[in-house]
């Protein structure tokens, strides 16, 4: 008898042990920084979550609730936020949902409290711990049940080195005209680059393609790319960028080499 109970305890430590997490640990465990702020690095964190498990009260590496993938996600690049949705969505820049970038969090729930939190990956998709798929997954923010509980955004993160305007009056060829804040941060980044010419920039060229490449534009969207295409003599070029310089570029391949295999750069 004694045998048997041994046995059956080591059972229950080992099953624990291999389980990638436990199902009782609600302390909440701050995670190592591993990267610096950056849209690659929160990519990279986005894809290694994404399948994991859903489980209530965990805040990763290997399963995690809503709030905590957000938590996880955010804190191994050194941005610390609050651990609950709620509290992540009372807190942060708020953002108008026509001017979402890649990274924000947006938050769903019954318009007092949030209840719900995913990370904005662009082309209107989000990536969340989903309670009601028990895992990691990418779902669209104009799904019926997450458009009619949509509460707002919230920006933690500093990217793109833009900050966010609000809309403002501006004068335009002597008349008073609002500008929204897409048309300001273009203003921004433009000035940035010192008013860069079009030949002064650099592009990478994924690829060159007889069809329409929907399926590689998808991907290197969400990716976090910033993706156009151009047809020319039949053809469709898919390009990413613009660089300020080659090597900028060609990091960009490096962080990116499984989804440009045969990429190049070209300028302007």
């Amino acid at each position: 008898m004694t045998f048997l109970k041994t046995k059956y305890t080591t059972f229950i430590i080992v099953s624990i042990l291999f389980s990638g997490c436990s199902k009782y640990d609600y302390s909440i465990h701050k995670p190592k920084v591993r990267y610096k702020p950056s849209i690659h690095a929160l990519n990279r964190l986005n894809n290694e979550a994404l399948g994991r498990k859903y489980i209530w009260a965990e805040e990763g590496p290997y399963c995690y609730d809503c709030s905590g993938l957000t938590y996880y996600n955010f804190g191994t690049m050194g941005i610390e936020i609050p651990r609950v949705a709620d509290a992540q969505f009372r807190n942060g820049t708020p953002i108008p949902r026509s001017e979402l970038q890649k990274g924000d969090l947006v938050f769903f729930g019954n318009g007092r409290r949030a209840t719900h939190v995913g990370i904005y990956i662009g082309n209107g998709k989000f990536e969340h711990a989903s309670s009601a798929k028990k895992r990691v997954i990418i779902s669209s923010l104009n799904n019926s049940y997450f458009r009619r509980h949509y509460m707002g955004a919230r920006r933690y993160h500093n990217f793109y080195n833009v900050p966010y305007f609000k809309p403002q009056q501006v004068i335009v060829n002597n008349q008073n005209i609002q500008a929204t804040p897409k048309q300001q941060i273009a203003t921004a980044i433009t000035m940035q680059r010192g008013n860069s010419r079009n030949n002064d920039l650099y592009y990478i060229l994924a690829g060159s393609f007889k069809n329409y490449p929907s399926a590689l534009i998808t991907k290197l969207e969400l990716s976090g790319l910033n993706v156009t295409t151009k047809e020319q003599n039949g053809y469709y070029k898919v390009l990413i960028g613009p660089y300020h310089s080659a090597n900028e570029a060609k990091q960009n391949i490096g962080y990116n080499y499984t989804l440009l295999p045969n990429a190049n750069i070209i300028k302007g």
